[in-house]
């Protein structure tokens, strides 16, 4: 869902890693914004909306049976 993918997250003091800093959701109740260190070097910004996670999550959710 969230992880090293460009080559600004991949490269720097501790490469393919990315650090959450903070998030807010925007005043519409469903942009969210995540603040993030990438590679220890660089501060980022990461987009979505919560409608999209929350569907993500439902779709991949781990507590349903493997039938």
């Amino acid at each position: 869902m969230f992880g090293p993918s460009e080559p600004c997250e991949q490269n720097g003091d501790v490469g393919n890693v990315v650090f959450p800093c903070g998030c807010i959701v925007d005043p519409d109740g469903d942009t969210l914004r995540m603040y993030y260190g990438a590679a220890d070097m660089s501060i980022c910004l990461a987009t979505s909306s919560v409608s999209a996670l929350l569907a993500w999550l439902n779709e991949h959710d781990s507590s349903k049976s493997l039938d």
